[in-house]
């Protein structure tokens, strides 16, 4: 058996920590230079728009911009996305959360490419979009591209698919402890240290790179932030309430948008997307791109409170309509500029009835950008590490915590709305529900649960060689007709015949069928080398069977059988097994 083949075996059980760990930070650079590349891009386009402006700064130009860019980026983003099939358009977190669940992580080259222009086009064109949606898939793909390039299984592809989504994140706010967190809590669902290690490796890889080109600086200019006073909680217990009354009307409107749009021709929808974002341009240029300067802004205590709010309703509603009409960008960028709009508002109201009992509206935006992320993507605890790092001030993580527990709780058990990513999956038809032991049976490899005490023959063979085959001490016997393997038996059935045939007084016949002897044979199923025992399961109970023989293709028309795997192997994984001591 050759090196590489030793690996992908390996890295199909729970035992190939170091080999994970290893292409886990080969896929966290990928992912880290794709979103450098991806960042540049952008930022190269809004200065093709206006080589005088500051990049980003959408608000700096005159008023023919801000109707006209939009527009025209929507009509062109529209026309090349109207030109692809509509598998291949497909883009963002919920394309990657799609191909997780569905196609084992495997995520098409051809979707990341149609992702970064059209995605680069749609925020270099002032659409109220996210950078991070587009960065996170390209992550992905990245991830996926090395796993599958390399033909590692599936349980591996699935774990490089995180990583390449952490380094995503790391990279484009700087992060590395958030990425991590988000991988894990958003993507992959899962805590595990088999996935851990290599997700912190790819992380960190993502924010060196990430230091290396743009600085050390993190996304967003936060100031000295302190809280006053305790008897400040009760606005925090508001803070929640209201920014999870937002979030949940951000994810219903968005999703109602998404089905009622859905059969629309892709270009209307881009150029639709384009006008209504041009509109409220005109009156609130703050809201075009990812408003990361508009955030800066409210940070540093520039805007007042009639601003604030126009920011908080234009976001809110170019966002729906750009996100329902499936625009090509994120929703974390515009739930920052959201959250930090509407923490700004109630930290400013409080401050006028209390000024000696509340902090500064900044503190407050600050936890809003945090309570509204966990709230539109449930992930608490990601919006929390996220806070942390771009503040560094830990004394912020208390108020955001209940922050941000009241607001999850008005949007899950409240409003009953999942996060913004599974209701549009659920809007787009593609509905499906994560349990403990699908998710284990994910994380396991066939090559790593399979038997591979095999022999294999056609179903006639000769007593020399039945003899010959029982001196190998296989378990299995894998028969063949016509070179394609159609049952599986026990080896100590064939043995057991073979000494019966030698005590009885008939003569011992020269050539044996394996599939007449008494035995207790299986039909049999065939699973790919790369597959998971999930897949394993799934191939069984279409088939009716009860094994399967593991398989890879070396050569056209050419298998390497590498062993077998039982219905009773596989629920031996996850059956109940008393504890037990030695005495």
């Amino acid at each position: 058996m050759s090196l590489i083949d030793s690996l992908r075996l390996r890295l199909g059980g729970f035992d190939a920590l170091l080999l994970l760990a290893i292409v886990g930070l080969a896929s966290g650079i990928l992912a880290g230079a794709s979103n450098i590349l991806f960042r540049l891009f952008t930022e190269s386009g809004f200065v093709l728009w206006h080589p005088e402006s500051d990049k980003g700064d959408f608000e700096g130009l005159s008023w023919h911009f801000h109707l006209i860019m939009p527009i025209v980026g929507g009509l062109v983003v529209g026309l090349l996305l109207q030109k692809l099939s509509k598998h291949r358009r497909a883009v963002g977190v919920g394309h990657t959360l799609e191909r997780m669940v569905f196609h084992q992580g495997y995520l098409p080259w051809k979707n990341a490419v149609v992702q970064f222009f059209v995605g680069g086009l749609t925020l270099a064109s002032g659409m109220s979009v996210g950078r991070e949606g587009p960065g996170i898939h390209l992550g992905a793909a990245s991830g996926s591209w090395l796993g599958q390039r390399l033909k590692l299984p599936n349980n591996s592809i699935r774990v490089l698919v995180g990583c390449g989504s952490a380094a995503a994140i790391s990279a484009s706010f700087n992060t590395p402890l958030a990425g991590v967190i988000f991988a894990m809590e958003v993507i992959m669902m899962e805590y595990t240290i088999a996935s851990f290690i290599p997700v912190i490796l790819a992380s960190v890889s993502g924010a060196v790179l990430s230091r290396i080109v743009f600085g050390n600086a993190v996304a967003f200019d936060v100031p000295s932030l302190e809280l006053v006073s305790l008897w400040e909680m009760p606005y925090f217990l508001l803070m929640g309430i209201i920014i999870g009354c937002l979030a949940a009307l951000f994810i219903y409107c968005t999703t109602a948008v998404t089905r009622k749009t859905y059969e629309w021709p892709v270009w209307i929808k881009c150029t639709l997307s384009g006008i209504a974002v041009g509109l409220i341009a005109l009156g609130i240029p703050q809201i075009m791109g990812i408003g990361y300067d508009s955030v800066n802004a409210t940070l540093q205590g520039d805007y007042g409170l009639m601003l604030l709010v126009l920011c908080l309703v234009g976001k809110l509603a170019a966002t729906i309509i750009c996100s329902g009409m499936s625009m090509p960008g994120g929703v974390i960028g515009p739930s920052f500029f959201i959250g930090a709009m509407s923490g700004a508002i109630i930290g400013f109201v409080g401050h006028q009835f209390f000024p000696e009992y509340s902090s500064s509206y900044p503190f407050y935006a600050m936890v809003g950008m945090a309570t509204m992320m966990s709230a539109v993507l449930n992930a608490p605890l990601a919006a929390l590490m996220a806070l942390l790092e771009l503040t560094a001030n830990p004394g912020i993580i208390l108020p955001g915590m209940f922050s941000v527990v009241v607001a999850n709780l008005m949007v899950t058990q409240v409003f009953k709305q999942p996060s913004m990513f599974q209701s549009l999956m659920n809007a787009k038809g593609m509905t499906f529900k994560f349990n403990p032991l699908t998710q284990f049976l994910r994380r396991v490899g066939v090559a790593g649960a399979m038997d591979r005490s095999i022999a294999v023959h056609d179903r006639h063979i000769r007593l020399l060689d039945a003899a010959q085959i029982l001196e190998n001490n296989p378990r299995w016997i894998l028969i063949r007709e016509d070179n394609v393997p159609i049952s599986l038996m026990s080896a100590n059935d064939l043995a057991r015949y073979m000494v019966e045939q030698e005590s009885s007084e008939e003569p011992m016949p020269e050539d044996i069928d394996l599939l007449k002897i008494p035995a207790d044979r299986q039909n049999i199923s065939s699973v790919y080398l790369q597959a998971t025992l999930e897949e394993v399961l799934d191939s069984l109970e279409r088939d009716k069977t009860d094994a399967a023989y593991v398989f890879r293709t070396t050569a056209p028309m050419t298998e390497k059988i590498y062993g077998v795997i039982t219905r009773e192997t596989i629920e031996s994984y996850y059956t109940y097994k008393p504890a037990s001591k030695v005495k």
